[in-house]
């Protein structure tokens, strides 16, 4: 069977290589150069964490809404416009906001994260790719000791699902994170999951289509910008994009944000609205630093890692369409956070700023599997977690595309 995937961010690279493991031939159509940033894949914290599995809409989200109107330098930041398609997502969005739904959004949420990671273990061990990843855990520190006891019992509902987690005080989490010591009373303490790692997406996407090129029936076309998707008898019969046309059996989508914009001519009304988010990254002074876990300080919602020899520090949820314009105030309160707690491990004279669009569905679940075009697949909508869910998401769909049965649910994961 031959496959094109239209995408080649982490999630594109991954459903290639799951869909060669099963004896396709695979073209990936990327509209980045080789060395793009590839959208959401470059910018993200670094987290593979099924512990962020949480879905966005809660009982909580219009009260964090309405609460990041009053403070600007809350990290998720709502701006009022006449976009119809922004006022039709909030209102779906505000339809899971029923604890019922969240948590049944959150349950299916984490079980696709625990499954991704497992599947990623397995890639690991079959490709031995490098991309910077630590297995040391990552820290969800919070600033008082009343909002930690609400973390904790936020995070119950995880540990109930088989999360491993550890709650820490002031100096464990500094023995934890050594690096914290200048800033010793800045945290009351933390929630602590030891079993979540961190990585360079942007790193293991390239190492990954590489791996593919030199071992499967995977080709890549770099500054392909598809131009028109056509269809003859209700199936997609070829794609025309920057480079030229392409025909295949069966075709994927995986655009991230922008699979809505594709999916649209096609009739298809795709539920992913792009939240815009901002990162910097800095080098470390020391490039020799033991590896620390991933760090997320829970009031500011702001999250940082180090990936080999750089510190990635990112924050906000900025709902403005698909505008990914920045200014330098946009980085600011990231950039004061890292000074605050890690000033003398990265310089900060010399940072690479960042933005760029994740694509978000209401129920914060993917959007997985067939379309009512009959060969064409959606692997779409992956939110926050585009890194974290990559491979358990691609594996899901190549194993629809080969015929089995996926060994996640599907109910709430179809279109």
């Amino acid at each position: 069977m031959n496959v094109v995937v239209i995408g080649g961010g982490v999630v594109g690279v991954t459903t290639a290589y799951y869909l060669a493991q099963a004896g396709a031939n695979v073209t990936v159509l990327e509209a980045q150069q080789q060395q793009g940033d590839f959208g959401a894949t470059a910018g993200n914290a670094g987290f593979l964490s099924p512990s962020d599995a949480f879905a966005w809409a809660s009982p909580s989200a219009l009260k964090l809404a309405i609460k990041s109107l009053l403070n600007p330098e809350l990290g998720v930041k709502y701006k009022f416009h006449m976009d119809p398609a922004l006022w039709r997502w909030t209102a779906s969005f505000l339809y899971q906001c029923r604890r019922s739904k969240w948590m049944q959004n959150s349950d299916c949420k984490y079980k696709l994260a625990q499954y991704s990671i497992d599947m990623l273990a397995d890639l690991r061990q079959a490709t031995q790719i490098n991309f910077d990843a630590s297995d040391q855990g990552i820290v969800y520190a919070s600033r008082s000791a009343s909002e930690l006891k609400k973390l904790s019992h936020h995070f119950n509902f995880l540990q109930e699902r088989g999360l491993q987690l550890e709650l820490l005080d002031r100096d464990a989490l500094h023995h934890k994170l050594p690096m914290l010591q200048g800033n010793s009373q800045v945290y009351a303490g933390a929630v602590f999951s030891p079993n979540c790692k961190t990585g360079d997406s942007t790193k293991f996407t390239r190492e990954l289509a590489q791996w593919c090129i030199n071992n499967t029936n995977c080709q890549f076309i770099w500054g392909a910008s598809v131009e028109s998707i056509l269809q003859e008898n209700n199936k997609i019969s070829r794609i025309l994009t920057s480079k030229g046309e392409f025909k295949a059996d069966a075709y994927v989508l995986a655009a991230g944000a922008h699979s809505s914009i594709l999916a649209k001519p096609l009739g298809i009304n795709l539920p992913i609205y792009p939240i815009k988010g901002f990162s910097i990254t800095a080098p470390l002074y020391d490039t020799q630093m033991q590896s620390m876990p991933g760090f997320d300080d829970t009031d500011k919602l702001v999250a940082l890692s180090v990936m080999g020899d750089r510190l990635r520090i990112v924050s906000s949820a900025v709902f403005d369409g698909f505008d990914i314009s920045h200014r330098q105030q946009d980085f600011k309160a990231i950039l004061q956070l890292a000074k605050e707690i890690l000033p003398d491990v990265a310089d900060y004279s010399d940072v690479k700023y960042w933005a760029g669009l994740r694509p978000m569905t209401p129920t914060s679940l993917p959007i997985l599997g067939a379309s009512a075009i009959p060969n064409l697949f959606l692997n779409v909508g992956h939110g926050n977690l585009g890194w974290t869910l990559s491979c358990g998401t691609a594996k899901i769909v190549a194993d629809i595309i080969a015929n089995k049965t996926p060994q996640i649910s599907m109910d709430l994961l179809r279109i």
